[in-house]
């Protein structure tokens, strides 16, 4: 093998034997990936906070400044999927599995257990509480940067050539901007694997609760599960984005849309409409402080770290994936375009689902029925069991169970080809080898999270490790978007003698 050869492929290989050391060494690998995260959430948890909200400022830069007027691919390029399909895929890529597992869960968990110094548990001042720090979790700031990091690659990325993390850094030599590219890939690679391995988990607890205990949820029936998962992924994968991604989002989005219905019309739909306007106006008048303020040294602070700081770190360690796969299937669209159909209609979506399944929870919770959800261990049962208090139970149970698995199929699909992408530098769309390389990985490294023992720590600690080079990444990236900026708006303004500059 020659020298290009060698360099080309050693990353391959260093990662490889790096995901067989985690399958054979579980325990030790969730020790270390958990000291990691705990010593970054200990020093950093300041820069997490302001990164995430200086991304919301820069969208909304985009959306009112004449940036926005960019189009993708430039002025001729236009749209390759329709904006049904766009945004089904982006969304069940960018966070679809996650809405499933958490749906009734963290509502729920916060209702029961606030933040410490807060209201008074299952109090009504508990209840708002709860329901502004989901959707703070899970709405602008989480698309926020997601939008941030594909515009900063749409911006700079040219037909032909594959949107990469390291697009904006133009200045960069090639071998700074391939070692951005690696060290994203890692990011991304981990982040898949922590919302894999969590998709496992909620699948070994809705097989235990469908099968009524027959099949009882355990890390071997979480592996087995992982191992359907996976032939099923790595099949999808040689259908490529058009045949496999596209058509799998779609179908999420219409199993989504069917459970959201049921809820809707089968649980309490007075509570759920009602949930619906006091989640988005106690989202709203707790934004400010919740974007800009950490709360006092001690049990308070490390709540932050592991609730709040956790979830957007979660989101910043997907942004190298999500952003270059929304900038990939954005072709044509306009920047101003991309922001507003990826952080609001989104946000809509979030904003109704966790009314739907968070609303549904909490009315069983208020009127004394223990659905056993209070923490992290519990988490992935809650959608099952509020299931069991509305019709249909075994069939909305079984649905759920598909929309989970249809769901990471979707992400596991993206993140093996937009890892295949990241490693071969330049192309659109990588060779079919080099994504089935990619989706065994991540069915080695997230069988190594879920035999670790940690469980959901171990999972949310792999998520927060990959965000860490993330965090700086994003930022750069948000400063070469607006160098953009001012170059497009030079380019743009008319010389002394009325003409544009050429």
């Amino acid at each position: 093998m020659n020298a290009p050869a060698i360099r080309r492929y050693l990353p391959h290989a260093v990662i490889a034997v790096a995901a067989l050391l985690a399958i054979a060494l579980p325990a030790q690998t969730g020790a270390r990936v958990q000291g990691v995260a705990a010593t970054f959430l200990r020093h950093f948890d300041w820069l997490t906070l302001l990164v995430a909200s200086g991304a919301v400022l820069v969208c909304a830069a985009v959306v009112l400044l004449p940036i926005g007027r960019h189009r993708i691919g430039g002025a001729q390029a236009r749209p390759e999927f329709r904006t049904v399909t766009w945004l089904s895929m982006l969304f069940a890529a960018g966070m679809g599995a996650g809405l499933v597992f958490w749906g009734a869960a963290e509502p729920l968990i916060h209702f029961l257990n606030p933040p410490p110094g807060g209201p008074a548990p299952a109090s009504d001042p508990a209840r708002r509480l709860a329901l502004a720090l989901t959707q703070f979790h899970w709405s602008v700031h989480a698309w926020a940067v997601y939008a941030v990091a594909a515009l900063a690659i749409a911006a700079f990325a040219g037909r032909g050539h594959a949107p990469l993390p390291s697009s904006p850094l133009v200045p960069a030599s090639g071998r700074v901007r391939r070692a951005v590219d690696w060290i994203a890939l890692i990011a991304v690679l981990v982040g898949v694997v922590a919302s894999v391995s969590a998709g496992a988990l909620q699948m070994g607890a809705g097989v235990a609760r469908v099968s009524d205990g027959s099949l009882p949820d355990s890390p071997v029936s979480q592996s087995v599960l992982l191992l359907l998962l996976a032939a099923a992924y790595l099949t999808s994968v040689t259908a490529g984005l058009r045949r496999g991604i596209a058509f799998l989002s779609n179908v999420n989005m219409g199993l989504a849309a069917l459970l959201a219905l049921f809820f809707f019309f089968a649980g309490p739909t007075t509570e759920i409409l009602g949930t619906l306007r006091e989640s988005a106006t106690a989202y709203l008048s707790e934004l400010l402080s919740l974007s800009t303020q950490l709360r006092a040294a001690g049990e308070a602070r490390q709540w932050t770290r592991d609730w709040s700081l956790t979830t957007l770190l979660w989101w910043i360690a997907w942004t190298p994936f999500i952003g270059a796969f929304i900038a990939r299937i954005s072709y044509g669209r306009h920047l101003r375009t991309l922001v507003l159909g990826v952080l609001f209609v989104p946000t809509l979506v979030t904003l109704l689902w966790f009314s739907l399944l968070g609303g549904t929870a909490l009315h069983l919770a208020t009127n004394g029925i223990d659905l056993g959800v209070s923490d992290f261990a519990t988490a992935p049962a809650a959608t099952y069991a509020v299931l069991e208090h509305l019709p249909f139970t075994k069939f909305t149970q079984s649905l759920t169970l598909l929309l989970v698995f249809t769901f990471l199929l979707t992400s596991a699909d993206s993140g093996a080809y937009v890892l295949g992408m990241f490693s071969r530098g330049a192309m659109e769309d990588p060779p079919l080898a080099e994504r089935l390389f990619w989706g065994l990985v991540i069915a080695l490294l997230s069988g190594a999270a879920i035999l670790s023992a940690g469980g959901q720590s171990v999972i949310r600690a792999f998520a927060v490790s990959g965000a860490i080079p993330m965090v700086l990444l994003l930022a750069v990236q948000a400063g070469a978007l607006l160098f953009r900026w001012s170059w497009w708006v030079q380019s743009h303004t008319p010389t002394r003698s009325g003409t544009e500059p050429s």
